[in-house]
């Protein structure tokens, strides 16, 4: 009968993988295999590489976070978790949004939209059409960050500056210091507009969703004509909308 040291031991006959990608999903999978720590002389013999080629390998894998250094070895990195977290973040907001963004949408008629962001960009995970039948309506949707009310509203409450710093870094002297300052409002008014300066025509009012630990995770906006909407009559149904899922989030936490 094999033992249970001998079913987790390395195949004596695997092959080192030979891609570079190959050679760190074999290191992050042993690390893994090994439960709480791994040392470089295990996870050689558990991937069939050389040491020197595991220990380049970690070192990279260490600077950018997806390992760890500890007493004995290596331990996955926080980088790993935190992408983890961020792949399931998507189904666990539209769950919560689902029943909010109707509600919104029927006390409205316009068009509502939940967003996180990614990159320079604002990325829709779900919406529903409102009065403005041009306007797309499709998840994945991707619009600038720095000039959507949806990217306002998610950045003045990020805590990363250098993600507010790169998507700034386009405007200059005055108009830098404009932002900065609209930032600073939407901080404190909870609410971000956009009047026809990404779009003529139309009009957009958001409002940041936060984690239950006050993490700013998207924004939930809402559009309409620019003639027919009033963005500061609308506004509190916004920013109660995005208060009603953060507290749905830290519920279902």
């Amino acid at each position: 009968m094999t033992s249970l040291a001998e079913w987790n031991a390395p195949d004596a006959n695997a092959q080192a993988p030979t891609s570079l990608l190959g050679r760190i999903i074999a290191i992050l999978d042993a690390v893994k295999g090994a439960g709480a720590c791994a040392s470089i002389t295990e996870i050689a013999a558990r991937t069939h590489l050389p040491k020197s080629t595991v220990s380049r390998l970690v070192s990279e894998l260490t600077a950018q976070r997806y390992l760890d250094r500890a007493d004995e070895g290596v331990v996955l990195g926080l980088r790993l978790f935190e992408l983890g977290a961020r792949a399931s973040l998507p189904r666990r907001l539209i769950s919560a949004a689902a029943p909010v963004i109707r509600t919104l949408r029927e006390a409205t008629g316009e068009r509502i939209v939940l967003w996180i962001q990614q990159g320079d960009d604002m990325v829709s995970l779900a919406a529903v059409p409102g009065r403005l039948p041009m306007l797309p309506t499709r998840a994945g949707m991707r619009f600038s960050a720095l000039t959507t009310a949806s990217g306002k509203a998610y950045l003045a409450f990020c805590a990363d500056e250098r993600v507010v710093n790169r998507i700034s870094a386009p405007l200059v002297d005055g108009a830098a210091s404009q932002f900065r300052d609209e930032l600073t409002h939407v901080r404190s008014a909870v609410v971000a507009m956009d009047i026809e300066a990404s779009y003529p025509g139309i009009a957009a009012v958001a409002s940041p969703v936060l984690s239950p630990d006050r993490v700013v995770l998207g924004a939930l906006s809402l559009a309409g004509p620019s003639d027919g909407l009033d963005p500061h009559g609308v506004a509190p149904l916004v920013r109660a909308a995005s208060t009603n899922l953060t507290r749905r989030l830290a519920a279902a936490a």
